[in-house]
């Protein structure tokens, strides 16, 4: 009897796209924080200003995301995602030849202002396109490949830096760009969705049907996903950046950097957990769960200072909600309000998610400073809570009007 491997049923769309999630995410995001020392050093700029430079570009990108999202259902997403790698290719070669800090920091903000076209958002909008009948196994099978960019990356730039150059290492970026996913896109934009012959024998048992939102509902539901999303996201976006500080904070000393280091193993173990045992699960009651993991895991991180096996509890909670947020944020618009005009759709919702994230670090540490770690902790929690409040009332406005028939 054959075996099938593991990658026998993702599908050649979901590798080939696995592959440029890897290369976006890992050269537009993960690279950056590696390259910030040697790029510092060079322009006689601080670090902190360089990253004050990439939240400048994460806010734009939330303001022009709305305007990319448009262009994914009037252009096709796959199109857009193979100009998106052109244009990044473009400008990370720009990067490696800036002159000064001022032409290098203009770089930065434009690369991050159109990182949508080609991240998971765009990603998404093609797999509603080329994986039609099982778009949600895809978007969770693609975020479990794109999980590993920064296990990639981190390594390979600080080989590169310390080889190349940063320089040298953008330049190598702007190839991989250019040379693997933009051809990946172009070549995802010309094969036709596949489809089976109507009697060919389903291939697997078919799954529940979902409700999907009644006209009269398109904007409160919209609304509540969207808050939803983003306060979460911001939250999410705040304990990202300083949560070693925070673990150090709560006394772990060291052992705050290896407490940390649970977070990308808890994200690849509950997208494994989402593909494999709640695949029938409402994508919404997932989406309530992530947001949920989040407050949650900050009334553990409360009591962490009593052991470092709290504070494991607190990296592995907060793991699982940030991994399961990658997935849900693609999953949940398609099911609700259906494949068309999902291009629209997820920029507005990552136009919100990105503002509010980008300003999520600065407040985050302002906070700290002012009102002290347990203080900011609790506002985090708070916030959390409304996250998961918007998800709920969403998911009872559905049950309210008879429209949820597969909890």
């Amino acid at each position: 009897m054959a075996i099938k491997t593991p990658l026998a049923d993702w599908g050649p769309f979901v590798l080939a796209l696995g592959v440029t999630q890897t290369i976006g995410y890992g050269a537009v995001f993960y690279a950056y924080p590696i390259m910030v020392p040697a790029i510092a050093a060079e322009f006689g700029v601080s670090g902190p200003m360089l990253f004050g430079v990439f939240s400048v570009g994460l806010l734009l990108g939330g303001l022009v995301s709305p305007r990319l999202g448009r262009l994914l259902d009037q252009l096709g997403a796959p199109q857009v995602m193979a100009m998106g790698s052109a244009l990044a290719a473009v400008l990370t070669v720009l990067m490696a030849l800036a002159p000064n800090f001022a032409s290098f920091a203009v770089l930065v903000i434009l690369l991050q202002s159109i990182s949508f076209a080609v991240l998971y958002d765009a990603a998404f909008a093609t797999l509603s396109l080329k994986e039609p009948g099982d778009t949600r196994s895809a978007i969770t099978r693609l975020t479990l490949i794109g999980g590993f960019a920064s296990t990639v990356f981190w390594p390979l730039t600080g080989l590169g830096v310390e080889t190349l150059g940063w320089r040298g290492t953008c330049v190598v970026f702007a190839m991989l760009h250019l040379g693997g996913a933009m051809p990946l896109h172009l070549w995802i934009a010309r094969k036709a969705p596949v489809t089976r012959p109507p009697d060919a024998a389903p291939a697997r048992a078919p799954r529940p049907v979902f409700p999907v939102i009644a006209p009269d509902q398109l904007r409160r539901a919209f609304v509540l996903l969207a808050l939803g999303f983003a306060i979460t996201g911001m939250v999410i976006a705040a304990m990202g950046v300083h949560m070693v500080p925070v673990l150090m904070e709560q006394g772990l000393g060291q052992s705050a950097f290896l407490v940390a280091m649970l977070m990308g193993p808890a994200q690849v173990l509950v997208r494994l957990v989402e593909a494999g045992f709640w695949r029938n699960f409402h994508p919404l009651n997932v989406a309530i769960i992530s947001s949920a993991a989040v407050p949650l895991s900050f009334c553990v991180l409360l009591l962490a200072g009593q052991g470092v096996g709290l504070a494991v509890v607190f990296a592995l909670l907060f793991g699982a909600g940030q991994g399961l947020a990658s997935i849900v944020r693609g999953s949940v618009p398609l099911v609700l309000f259906g494949a068309v005009g999902i291009g629209a759709r997820l920029g507005r919702l990552a136009g919100l998610r990105s503002v509010m994230a980008a300003a999520a670090p600065f407040l985050f540490s302002v906070a700290f400073v002012r009102l002290g770690p347990q203080a900011t902790l609790w506002v985090s929690i708070v916030l959390g809570v409304a996250g998961v409040a918007a998800l709920i009332w969403l998911r009872a406005g559905l049950r309210a009007q008879g429209r949820w028939d597969a909890v």
